[in-house]
Parts: C-alpha cells; structure tokens; sequence
C-alpha cells in the first residue's frame, strides 16, 4: 500500500537539490525507534543483500531554483509506499502527533494523509504504463585488483531488465516467504534515449544514476505488484524506484 502525505509551510521552503537524505530522516524520525533501528542498522535481509521494503517520492508541488538551492511554494506532496503496513501505520501516525515536523529545520504542517490500499494480483494487467515518481536505478558492483567499482545502467541497455528482475525476485521471496517460479517482468523506456531523463544526485555523498520518464512494465503481475508497493529497482529507501501507474489496471 501506498500514502500520499500533503504538507503545507508558513513560508517557501527551501532545501538543497540533493534532499534524499533529509527526506529519509524525516520518515526514520516518525516511526518508532525499533523499526527505524532495525531498518536502518539490518533491514531485511536475504542472499547477504539488504532491503529496508519502502520507497518514496521525489516532493511534488510548485519550485523554482534560488541561488544553487530549490525553493518549493507549498503545499507540497510525498508520496510514501511499502508492502510493510506496519511501517506506514507508524509512518502515519507519527506525523499527525508531532507538533514539530520539519525538513532542514525548516517548520512542516501536516494538512492531510490520503491512504491508497494494496492491490491483488487480479488488479493489474499484464502491461503497464508507469510514470516514475523518483529516478529508477539499476547498478552492478564489479571488483578487480582488490577494488569495487559501481556501473550503473540504461534503461536501454541489455542488462537493465535483468537487474530489475533479480531484484523484484529477492523482494517477493522477502514479502512472502517463498521464491516466485516462472517469473519474468521486463521494463522498456517509452521513446528514444533521452539524457534529460538521467538524473545524477547525491546521497551522503555517494554519487547514484537513475532516469525519470515513462516506462512499459510486461510480465507477471506479481512481480508488478511488489515494484509498485517495494519500489522498482534499486536503492528504494534512498528515495529512488517509487511510480505511478497511469494505465493498465483491471477495471
């Protein structure tokens, strides 16, 4: 399931361009500090890999850029997704009772919470049509001579479906406590390459390499399932992976 949390501000907020990180803080500093530990010292863990099951929106609202910084008039949206209801319960909770909401010390107001409920397999076609909400990232990590290096991945390129499978794999053996058989998902980017889509931002000071745009998820629908409550691709609790369908549910 998904919430859509909408803030409003007594005045324009203004944050650096690289605000993942103050996001992520702000959602870790509204749910109890059990969960917030545990994901962000274990996670859920599977294979040695690390998955925290939630991801979330770049902010949505009206912004221009002021002095290297971006200022955003309010009201300003977020969306916030999870297979975990747990973690959105407290989510959602935790903000209506704190009097001190705030990004980069700058005073938040919560106005509204608009819940949107998991869907069933049957909900979903074997085909959508996703408009990404936050960069979709797709990333090997090669290592040579006792050093790591990190390639990041083209919706374009071959390897990039594959990755985004794996991935979705290890997140439904997580979900649900068993591998999935005979799944298969591909995503195809709706148009030639476009580098305006590539989006280079910061997270504590690791460079990440994602892309925006419109895409064409085919294949099993569970798999489809899990990408649009876990996040699609990698680095989800970073703030990458969360989309909007916008066609392909059953009617």
């Amino acid at each position: 399931m998904r919430i859509k949390l909408t803030f409003q501000a007594e005045k324009n907020i203004i944050i650096p361009v690289q605000y993942n990180y103050f996001v992520q803080s702000m959602i870790y500093n509204n749910i109890s500090k059990e969960l917030s530990d545990f994901l962000h010292d274990h996670g859920f863990m599977i294979n040695g890999r690390q998955f925290k099951l939630f991801t979330f929106s770049r902010l949505m609202g009206h912004f221009k850029m002021k002095n290297g910084k971006i200022e955003f008039t309010p009201p300003v949206d977020l969306i916030v997704a999870s297979p975990v209801e747990r973690f959105l319960r407290e989510l959602a909770e935790g903000m209506l009772r704190n009097d001190n909401l705030n990004i980069c010390g700058q005073k938040l107001i919560l106005t509204s919470i608009a819940v949107f409920q998991g869907f069933e397999d049957m909900d979903f076609n074997e085909e959508v049509l996703i408009k990404m909400l936050s960069p979709v990232v797709a990333y090997n990590t090669v290592k040579k001579g006792g050093r790591s290096r990190t390639i990041y991945f083209s919706p374009w390129d071959e390897w990039f479906s594959e990755l985004i499978r794996m991935n979705l794999e290890r997140k439904y053996q997580l979900i649900y406590g068993e591998s999935i058989q005979d799944g298969d998902i591909k995503i195809e980017p709706l148009g030639p390459r476009d580098e305006r889509y590539c989006k280079v931002l910061e997270y504590k000071d690791t460079v990440i390499k994602g892309w925006n745009g419109i895409y064409r998820l085919k294949g099993d629908r569970r798999l489809i399932k899990v990408a649009y409550e876990a996040g699609l691709g990698s680095k989800n609790s970073q703030g990458f992976g969360c989309f909007e369908i916008i066609e392909g549910f059953k009617r």
